[in-house]
């Protein structure tokens, strides 16, 4: 039972790994989110601070929007610099939530004592679903607001308003730590469930490797990720049909894994593809040829040692003004220019 409390209030009834897994996405989206509403509230508190100097019901409130106005164009600033770190997206959005907030409070208890609190009320449920964050740490935050405006409301209001306020409060928190924590639940596994889905669908199934789809999808991203040198590595396991033939599929397959393992040694499973049944490419930026021949060798040297062999071509390139295509076409050239003369010193029938 703890366990199971555990997973719902820090990941959303998944679990660590799952949560993990979608931890970037759910920065970027708050991030996101966190700027635009910051933005909004910059303009219509900057236009309720205007209209307070022409309506005598909003000038007691010109304290409050200046610092409304103020705090959103701070943290407009943190969502702009949370584009490049992205740790400051849930900055973002505890000010975002807190904005809201001690606006709603300062409204409810400074400006308007004696009125019974609607703004706040309304600021308490809605606010915390525009966000996803883990279920305890958003509840944490509603819990302290809370408290504080039962606290100013002790210190400024009278009853019946101060009774109503405070049992509103407490009925109203309540419902919106319930229903951001069902919220909170509900998106975060389907991030996760769309998660897997995109694994699936660019994961090969047999190596773990990336698939031909993520590759076509990818292979543009090379294009301009490089800053000195992009080299890609084309590779062919040669004998896999004979071997299919001669000791099953089984063996078939697990020389291909083994092709695999070598490859994403060398290269990273990040840049490592399987392209085709027996066909592997691989790419890597700013490293130097040395190092890129190194770890040919590498792959080279245990697929022997294993009893099997790879055809292998790479082309390396300094030059921005190089289609991506045209380097993989390279490289596959000379991967079959490297299995040619493999097959040439074997007997024919050996051929695929």
């Amino acid at each position: 039972m703890l366990e199971r409390i555990k997973r719902f209030a820090l990941y959303g009834d998944t679990d660590a790994e799952s949560y993990d897994s979608i931890k970037r996405r759910l920065e970027e989206s708050n991030r996101t989110i966190a700027f635009f509403f910051a933005s909004v509230a910059s303009v219509l508190i900057f236009a309720m601070y205007l209209l307070s100097f022409t309506k005598e019901c909003f000038s007691s409130s010109r304290n409050v929007f200046i610092f409304g106005m103020v705090f959103s164009l701070i943290q407009v600033a943190v969502s702009l610099a949370a584009k490049k770190w992205l740790a400051l997206s849930y900055v973002s959005v505890y000010m975002a939530v807190s904005v809201f907030l001690i606006y709603g409070i300062a409204i409810a208890t400074i400006t308007r004592p004696e009125e019974q609190t609607v703004t706040f009320m309304v600021m308490l449920i809605f606010v915390p679903l525009i966000f996803v964050d883990r279920p305890i740490r958003m509840a944490g935050s509603l819990l302290t607001y809370i408290i504080a405006f039962i606290i100013m409301a002790h210190i400024t209001k009278t009853d019946p308003v101060l009774s109503v306020d405070v049992t509103d409060a407490v009925i109203f928190g309540a419902l919106s730590v319930v229903s951001e924590a069902v919220v909170y639940r509900a998106k975060i596994k389907g991030y996760v469930l769309e998660n897997k889905l995109k694994v699936m669908s660019e994961t090969d199934q047999l190596t773990g490797l990336n698939n031909r789809n993520c590759y076509e999808w990818r292979i543009t991203e090379y294009q301009n990720m490089f800053k000195k040198a992009i080299c890609c590595v084309y590779i062919d396991a040669n004998g896999l049909h004979e071997l299919n033939n001669t000791k099953g599929h089984k063996a078939g397959d697990e020389m291909l894994c083994f092709v695999a393992e070598c490859v994403e040694k060398q290269f990273g499973r990040r840049d490592s593809y399987r392209v085709g049944g027996d066909e592997f490419v691989a790419f890597a930026a700013d490293i130097d040829r040395d190092e890129i021949e190194k770890r040919i060798d590498n792959i080279r040297i245990s697929i022997t040692e294993r009893g099997y062999h790879a055809a292998i071509g790479y082309e390396y390139h300094t030059r921005k003004s190089l289609k991506i295509n045209e380097l993989i076409r390279l490289a596959e050239s000379k991967m079959f220019d490297d299995k040619a003369a493999y097959y040439s010193t074997f007997d024919r029938r050996v051929r695929k």
